[in-house]
């Protein structure tokens, strides 16, 4: 059963990367050719037609699509107008500045997610539930890049504490952290309480409370263990979210990494680059999801008996 699921979920992973793959050739190309930023405007039009036949683009589309995918299957992603190396390559050097980000804002959120949840629950319907609840919306509808000047403004302007750009020492990584970290914390934390309000209303828990247990007790040691699935899956989401959007926060904060690239990319129309770095955010989102699934799968029986 296991591995049927495992199969089943595996070719529809699949069929979703290959549409962004599709999707990333055609809107790429549809921006224009590498020889409108390659040539200059003293190229004469024999020398662009002749550049564009160098880079394959004297092709029509599906021919050019075509070659797009038996090149991606022999692992070539293209070369870098800019720098002349492999594409992939230019991508995986900034990748790891990326994922440091986007994992420490993950790891901060999450945390900050579940000890406000536990409190929250613990205290429901109290006066501090309702005003934690009524505070932690107020953070779900600011757009990070937003924050992400605020956060400049009072913490490197106004009070002088960290710095705002660059990656030089491990201060830098506080600010843009924040800046991703704080807009999901109310996701998880929604999710989180939700999920430990349904454990609690259960039978099981009742019988607990009948035979003395403590509210704290039931909580750490039974409430948490059953939301580990639907935390594995949201923090799976949010990782793959984190990643994409990365674009707007890097910029900001001058981080060396995918987002960043990306934007300078686009403007140089260095197709490669971008293809290259569609590619791997989707695969990323696509194989954090299948990895999700199997583990819920393995760790919580009641999803199994659903998947049979």
């Amino acid at each position: 059963m296991l591995y049927r699921y495992v199969g089943s979920r595996l070719g529809q992973s699949l069929i979703v990367l290959f549409g962004a793959v599709a999707i990333s050739f055609a809107l790429t190309n549809l921006i224009g050719k590498p020889s409108d930023v390659l040539g200059g405007p003293f190229m004469t039009a024999d020398q662009r037609a002749a550049l564009n036949a160098q880079l394959g683009y004297d092709q029509p589309l599906l021919p050019r699509f075509g070659n797009f995918l038996v090149n991606l299957v022999t692992g070539d992603f293209g070369v870098s107008y800019r720098s002349n190396e492999n594409a992939m390559k230019v991508v995986m050097e900034t990748l790891p500045n990326t994922l440091v980000l986007v994992l420490s804002a993950l790891l901060l959120a999450s945390a900050i997610s579940l000890v406000l949840a536990i409190f929250s629950v613990r205290h429901r319907e109290g006066v501090a539930d309702r005003a934690l609840r009524r505070s932690v919306g107020v953070f779900q509808g600011m757009p990070n890049f937003w924050l992400a000047l605020m956060l400049i403004l009072l913490l490197s302007v106004q009070v002088p504490l960290l710095p705002s750009f660059g990656f030089n020492e491990p201060a830098a990584l506080v600010l843009p952290m924040l800046a991703m970290a704080i807009p999901i914390v109310p996701i998880q934390f929604r999710i989180f309480r939700g999920q430990l309000l349904d454990v609690m209303g259960k039978n099981f828990v009742e019988a607990m409370r009948a035979r003395g247990l403590s509210e704290r007790s039931i909580v750490y040691r039974h409430g948490l263990r059953n939301i580990v699935g639907p935390a594995v899956t949201l923090t799976a989401l949010q990782l793959g979210y984190l990643i994409g959007g990365s674009l707007v926060v890097e910029t900001v904060f001058s981080w060396p990494g995918i987002g960043n690239l990306v934007v300078s990319a686009v403007q140089a129309r260095d197709f490669a680059v971008v293809q290259a770095i569609i590619i791997v955010v989707a695969a990323f989102y696509v194989l954090l999801n299948l990895v999700a699934d199997v583990v819920v799968l393995l760790i919580d029986p009641r999803t199994r008996k659903g998947t049979a």
